[in-house]
């Protein structure tokens, strides 16, 4: 059969152009000969084409390419976000009290202990729980040659799985994109000298709650309650307002059920006076 019969039958189609072609270029070869560049003939059987394949064929790996997500660049009025907040806290009684990125970073931003401001760093950069932030070590950070990632571990479980609930592993890997991040991370683990199953915050929980309880009062109060769960909170919601998949959000947050991360996408539909326009009753 030849390489067009077999392209007309729908065998290749659907791959990859350049899979497709070392395909054909396979299938072609026949009894006929080739001279190398030494002038002797080859026979073109597969042993000849697997060894002579150009690279990034078959069996090689092609050079990378910059992958990127496709939603890159989005404009929020964080303004008007804030101001619509306390409706959406008053309407949806299941939905967190969360904070926005400029609050985010103006409560970092009065955060002066290295210590500190590792641990809030990490909860709003990776959704981290306190208590999988409290439980890091240098070996929670792995380099796989592509990128930094941290590795979570959900320690404690609570209530009876859902029917819906997906089978997951107790770890998660989160990768950390922001260069400002990943130098804040050398430079702790560096000034620590830390081994690797050290402790990077050898305190608990209550204590960071405090500490942030402190640095809202320093700042001037907020409307609601701001813990370190609020962090994680803020993290999801970060990444819908950015169009991240919601199946992936839940991947990154630990969740069994995605119903438990659905919640979140209720401060895309609060606002909704623009849906409104251009419809006219009189």
């Amino acid at each position: 059969m030849h390489t067009s019969e077999l392209t007309q039958n729908g065998l290749i189609i659907g791959l990859s152009h350049h899979y497709r072609s070392n395909i054909e270029l396979l299938l072609s070869f026949k009894c006929s000969n080739i001279k190398t560049c030494n002038g002797q003939s080859k026979r073109k059987d597969g042993k000849y084409f697997l060894t002579n394949v150009e690279p990034g064929g078959l069996f090689q790996g092609k050079p990378q390419r910059n992958l990127r997500f496709p939603i890159q660049h989005v404009h929020i009025d964080f303004d008007r976000m804030m101001a619509k907040r306390p409706q959406l806290l008053a309407t949806i009684d299941e939905m967190p009290s969360y904070l926005l990125k400029p609050e985010v970073f103006r409560l970092l931003s009065r955060e002066t202990d290295p210590m500190y401001r590792l641990i809030l760093d990490l909860m709003w950069s990776t959704g981290a729980r306190v208590s999988e932030a409290l439980a890091l070590t240098p070996a929670s950070f792995i380099h796989d040659g592509y990128d930094l990632q941290v590795v979570l571990s959900i320690l404690k479980r609570r209530g009876r799985p859902k029917k819906t609930a997906v089978i997951r592993s107790p770890k998660r890997y989160i990768p950390i994109w922001d260069p400002v991040l990943q130098s804040r991370i050398r430079e702790y683990l560096f000034a620590r000298r830390l081994n690797q199953t050290d402790r990077l915050f050898p305190i608990c929980r209550q204590t960071v709650n405090r500490h942030i309880k402190r640095l809202v009062e320093e700042g001037g109060g907020a409307p609601f309650r701001i813990s370190s769960h609020t962090l994680r909170h803020s993290f999801a919601i970060h990444l819908i307002l950015h169009g991240r998949p919601l199946k992936y959000v839940s991947q990154l947050l630990g969740h069994r059920s995605i119903e438990s991360t659905e919640i979140y996408t209720k401060v895309l539909t609060n606002d909704g006076a623009h849906f409104m326009e251009g419809v006219e009753f009189h």
